[in-house]
């Protein structure tokens, strides 16, 4: 059994049957409006009952009638329970995971300006700098015939070379704990020169917090110096846009 859409010619053959034809197919669903399924053996039987319309002619524009999907099943209560306490679940997890993730990052930060500066490699490069420059007043006073000499001399010049390591870093400390310092109590502040409003033969206009109008000179503004950023080496701002200036310059060149 083969089952076909149908067409308004097959309905205008259907209604064109007589009542007693259509007796003869009452054991049949037939379509009232197109795009029905109606049944290739109905179609024989309507050519058959039919004195003027044959069978090719209402198998003309019909196709294979493909059912429509069923419908989707509605969630149970308990799947729908369900679902929602696991995205519960989850959203818990995320906010924990994003919870200590911050705190681990604040921690590491507060970690990191704590930590001690003298590591290892800096006590190693030291004893390093202090035994190789003894080493080299000993080699280079070896025509010296007093070998006590030699030894003071050397040890000596150790003495005075871990001082001055010593010092070098101890400054370079210094220095880097009071641009710390600095750099936590500065703050950044934005001017507002005021509101512009037309400009004039020599530079432009602009009203001042007070309201009162005040001459501005353009050129002067273009040409000051911007900081993008703040403390002795600028901050990500000011880094990020000199190196976009690097970059333009090189691709200028």
């Amino acid at each position: 059994m083969v089952l076909l859409t149908a067409t308004p010619r097959i309905l205008s053959a259907i209604s064109s049957l007589s009542s007693s034809d259509r007796s003869s197919l009452a054991t049949v669903n037939l379509p009232t409006t197109c795009g029905q399924a109606i049944e290739h053996t109905t179609l024989i039987a309507i050519s058959r009952l039919s004195k003027t319309i044959t069978l090719n002619s209402l198998l003309r524009g019909t196709r294979i009638y493909v059912p429509p999907p069923p419908p989707k099943p509605q969630p149970s209560p308990e799947y729908v329970a369900l679902m929602a306490k696991l995205r519960r679940e989850q959203e818990q997890r995320e906010y924990a995971a994003l919870v200590s993730s911050s705190v681990s990052s604040s921690f590491d930060t507060g970690r990191e300006d704590e930590d001690d500066d003298i590591s290892p490699s800096l006590v190693l490069n030291i004893f390093l700098s202090i035994i190789l420059c003894a080493a080299a007043i000993f080699y280079l006073t070896r025509w010296w015939a007093n070998d006590g000499l030699r030894v003071l001399l050397s040890l000596a010049t150790g003495v005075v070379v871990g001082v001055a390591e010593v010092g070098v870093y101890a400054a370079y400390l210094r220095k880097v704990k009071m641009s710390r310092d600095k750099e936590r109590r500065k703050k950044e502040r934005k001017v507002v020169l005021g509101e512009y409003t037309g400009t004039e033969t020599g530079g432009s206009l602009a009203l001042d917090a007070k309201g009162t109008p005040v001459s501005v000179d353009v050129h002067a503004i273009m040409e000051k110096e911007e900081i993008w950023g703040k403390g002795i080496n600028g901050g990500m701002r000011r880094r990020v846009r000199e190196k976009w200036q690097k970059d333009q310059e090189k691709v200028e060149t």
